[in-house]
């Protein structure tokens, strides 16, 4: 007796834990869903941005860089969100095994399950042929040995109804299980139909553009003459960064030095020895190194310089995008946005530098520690050096570029150019 309410309790046990460990192997993937619908949200918003902006110059008939750049982007994210359903549909097949795997395990607890039950009525069959359950009772041959029999027969009858839930939560389960297989074969066929539509959409773009660039190609003079002079603007803005940085770094020189010579003066007239810091490099004052601090601590978590609007040009050296052999370098990343679109600091800090630089228009220099953001291509600005201003804090409007709207923005530490790309919150 002890044997068999021991068996049942193990199967019991083992069908719950199987129901558990399947749910929690769907929590596994449902977080794996959740990562891959997220990243195809955000490209999907991408593809918007782009599209949004050649809807803008759609009445400028004429064939810009500026356009160029946005088809460009617009096929990467294309290409991206084919590659994102390619994995969907990967997932959905791993999702259909992980079902037809569950419902295999359901099955044999099912038939598992059904053989016990078959066996305890077989079992009750045989003792109701003999003798009934009064009778059962009533043969005791003690008050305890009727108390012992009253408990048999009252776990006997418990054990048949906890079998037949058991059998009844499997049956429940087998059918969800089949359910969502058949919900994941659907979404395979959407998934997969909505690919073929996405290629052809690619394939379009991919011939407008080639007719696009053989079109600005013809003014490949024009062209040259357009990098010659962004090089010479480039050289100038990147000149009068680096000024100002030195400048900044050579002030604090001074402090840290005039701080210095205070400290040897009141220690010799205290008569007493205090260490002289002999640092050469820049010394920030309490409030920079916090404010330092917190700005490289929100990498990946700035928020961008315009509230809409996508990268036309990434960090670094690349092709022209028309003339071939030819490489271009940008020290920060160009964001295309909407017209007259508004530009926002991207933290807090003081404005060190306002300027007009032909070819970049209004340039704006704001200092976070030691830090850097840089602000180019502006129509206007709403500063003045010297001023603090906050995260998210206007201080200008998007200028023209290559026939689009369009800023640079850079991310200096002290002399060195960081790709802004990596410290702005994903888009």
């Amino acid at each position: 007796m002890a044997l068999r309410t021991f068996i049942y309790f193990f199967i019991g046990v083992f069908v719950i834990s199987t129901f558990s460990s399947t749910d929690a192997f769907s929590q596994r993937r449902k977080k794996s869903r959740a990562q891959l619908e997220n990243e195809k949200r955000r490209n999907l918003e991408k593809i918007a941005e782009t599209k949004r902006a050649l809807e803008n110059t759609k009445e400028k008939k004429e064939v810009t860089v500026g356009k160029i750049k946005a088809i460009k982007e617009q096929i990467s994210s294309q290409e991206e969100q084919i590659g994102l359903m390619e994995q969907d549909m990967e997932l959905i097949d791993m999702e259909m095994q992980d079902i037809v795997d569950a419902k295999r395990g359901l099955e044999q607890k099912l038939d598992t399950l059904q053989r016990e039950y078959a066996a305890m009525l077989y079992g009750a069959s045989k003792i109701s042929g003999k003798i009934n359950q009064l009778s059962f009772l009533f043969s005791s041959s003690s008050f305890n040995d009727l108390i012992m029999r009253y408990k048999y027969l009252q776990q006997y009858t418990d054990n048949r109804k906890s079998q037949v839930a058991q059998m009844m939560k499997v049956v429940a389960l087998l059918r969800e299980r089949q359910a969502n297989l058949e919900g994941k074969k659907s979404d395979k066929k959407r998934i997969i139909s909505a690919k073929l539509t996405e290629a052809q959409y690619l394939e379009q773009l991919k011939n407008r553009q080639t007719e696009m660039v053989g079109e600005l190609s013809k003014k490949e003079k024009d062209l040259r003459k357009e990098i010659e002079a962004t090089k010479k603007s480039v050289n100038k803005l990147e000149s009068s960064i680096a000024a100002v940085v030195a400048r900044e770094i050579a002030r604090k020189n001074r402090e840290r030095e005039l701080k210095q010579d205070r400290e040897v003066s009141l220690a010799k007239n205290n008569k007493v020895k205090r260490p002289v810091s002999k640092k050469t490099t820049k010394d920030l004052d309490d409030e920079e190194t916090a404010l330092g601090k917190s700005f490289a601590a929100s990498k990946a978590r700035l928020p961008w310089p315009v509230q809409r609007g996508f990268i036309s040009d990434r960090f670094g050296i690349k092709e022209h995008p028309v003339l071939n052999g030819v490489l271009i370098n940008n020290n920060g990343i160009d964001i295309q946005t909407s017209t007259n679109a508004t530009v926002r600091s991207v933290y807090a800090g003081e404005v060190k530098d306002i300027s007009e630089i032909p070819g970049l228009g209004n340039v704006v220099l704001i200092q976070h520690g030691e830090y850097f953001t840089v602000y180019a291509n502006l129509r206007q600005t709403f500063l003045s050096v010297g001023q603090k201003v906050g995260a998210k804090e206007t201080i200008g409007t998007a200028g023209e570029s290559g026939g689009a709207t369009e800023i640079n923005f850079q991310i200096w530490h002290n002399s060195q150019h960081l790709n802004p790309e990596g410290w702005l919150v994903p888009r």
